[in-house]
């Protein structure tokens, strides 16, 4: 089944909140740090053997490269090809942040060991049948990288040798369970059990018939979790063809694919998924008079109390956590979303406030603004919002001035998901008319009226059109 980008984002992201996730990664994520794909891998050493490129089947090539050079000349090449200076992608960046256990890959390389290891991510690296004894510890957050073909020992670049030889030909491929049969039974029943998201895997991969293997398996009544590929399109034939051959036989077994136009196109799929798998956290941002007056703004606190009431509204599971700084929407609409709550349904983590550190003795705040939990830190303020956005999946924001846009600036760095409601004027009248409904993914019909409504002139219709908006964005 052919799936969108916010079909495959939601449904893996509900896969990885109940931890039934799994990442598969191939050789494609690596070719966009510059290390070569299947072809280019063994292409000097099929010359050197004489192997005609018309095989174009590279497990049979290799097996014909080995049987005239032997197998340690054509490891030595491939270790040739890959021990070298290769920085992760952003795609490697994101997937290690990924709050998943089960890591698996057919390379050869180190490049996402890499990354957890610069972003002081704790891992049990499995390579050969024998480090299933090292398992982790229960209870830890430790993630599991599995080297399904072989890897390169973590040495320095240029001075690296096999920690097991790869994966490589044809009789490697045909005795696979033979003499890997831990990796094996743990990957099918991994299979059973968890959603798993390949990525980096051309149509002309041999691995794409270890997803086949994999789901044609299944007993006719064991219905698996949803599997997702996400392949480059394509465009120039026969290969276009060959692809679209391949991609009916993997959605006929069951797999969902997913297409992007090109490699640069998968950092930006799995920013999405990124943000997506964080809490169900929704910061509101915004500043507007709240004393009596002649300046109390008067559409923004209605638009603040409304939103408020819809939110609370929503049932628990698709009811945001509140997070704010304490400024006057973020306490209008947190006092009003505790008072709509049912008081069994009111927990205080529902509601977040987070004040830097104040500069006298004094650190109460007033019995009115006294709303669910507090934090106070000494961070700078550029610090807290550095601390506190990478862990927002959305902000709405409503009116406020150039700090606020400052705000908005430094969620989005954050890619954080920013709902303006123009009616509100001020920044996020700005925002709203800067911004496009595109720029948040919203293309079906009643997306772009919620989008029109934001900056409608009733205050009750922009705040219902929000959590309309919250609730697609952050949770469907």
């Amino acid at each position: 089944m052919s799936v969108t980008a916010k079909e495959l984002v939601a449904q893996f992201a509900d896969a990885v909140a109940v931890g039934d996730a799994a990442v598969f990664i191939g050789a494609g994520t690596s070719q966009a740090s510059g290390l070569p794909g299947w072809a280019d891998l063994i292409e000097h050493a099929r010359v050197q053997a004489n192997v005609p490129a018309e095989i174009t089947d590279a497990p049979l090539a290799a097996q014909y490269i080995a049987n005239t050079n032997g197998a340690g000349a054509l490891h030595a090449e491939i270790k040739r090809m890959i021990d070298r200076p290769a920085s992760p992608t952003t795609a490697h960046r994101i997937l290690a942040q990924l709050p998943i256990r089960d890591y698996w890959t057919t390379n050869y390389d180190l490049l996402i060991e890499d990354t957890m290891e610069e972003q002081g991510t704790s891992y049990q690296w499995v390579v050969g049948e024998q480090d299933y004894s090292r398992g982790t510890a229960a209870g830890t957050n430790t993630k599991r990288v599995t080297k399904m073909h072989g890897s390169l020992t973590r040495e320095e670049v240029g001075q690296r040798s096999w920690e097991v030889p790869p994966v490589i030909t044809r009789s490697d491929f045909e005795r696979y369970e033979e003499l890997h049969p831990i990796t094996w039974t743990r990957l099918r029943a991994s299979w059973l059990t968890n959603s798993f998201l390949f990525l980096g895997l051309s149509f002309d991969d041999p691995n794409l018939n270890l997803l086949l293997r994999l789901s044609r398996s299944l007993p006719a009544d064991i219905d698996a979790p949803p599997h997702f590929v996400v392949f480059t399109r394509k465009t120039d034939q026969p290969d276009a063809r060959l692809q679209q051959l391949r991609v009916s036989d993997l959605e006929d077994s069951g797999v969902n694919v997913h297409m992007i136009d090109a490699h640069e196109n998968l950092g930006p799929l799995v920013r999405q998924l990124e943000v997506r798998c964080r809490p169900a956290m929704l910061f509101i941002s915004g500043s507007f008079p709240l004393e009596e007056g002649a300046d109390r703004d008067t559409t923004a606190i209605d638009v603040a109390e409304f939103l408020a009431i819809t939110l609370a509204g929503l049932d628990k599971q698709t009811r945001p956590t509140l997070v704010s700084f304490g400024g006057p929407a973020g306490q209008v609409v947190s006092k009003r979303f505790r008072d709509t709550l049912p008081p069994a349904e009111y927990q205080p983590d529902s509601v977040r406030f987070y004040y830097r550190k104040a500069r006298g003795s004094d650190e109460s705040i007033p019995i009115e603004h006294r709303v669910g939990m507090v934090t106070f830190t000494e961070r700078s303020l550029d610090d807290m919002r550095d601390f506190v956005f990478p862990q927002l999946r959305a902000m709405a924001v409503i009116a406020g001035g150039s700090r606020t846009l400052d705000e908005v600036r430094s969620a989005r760095n954050h890619d954080v998901l920013v709902i303006p409601i123009g009616v509100t004027g001020g920044a996020a009248k700005q925002l709203w008319d800067e911004m496009k409904p595109s720029d948040l993914g919203l293309k079906q019909d009643d997306e772009l009226t919620w989008w029109g409504q934001l900056n409608d002139g009733a205050p009750a219709l922009a705040a219902h059109a929000a959590s309309k908006l919250i609730k697609r964005l952050m949770f469907e």
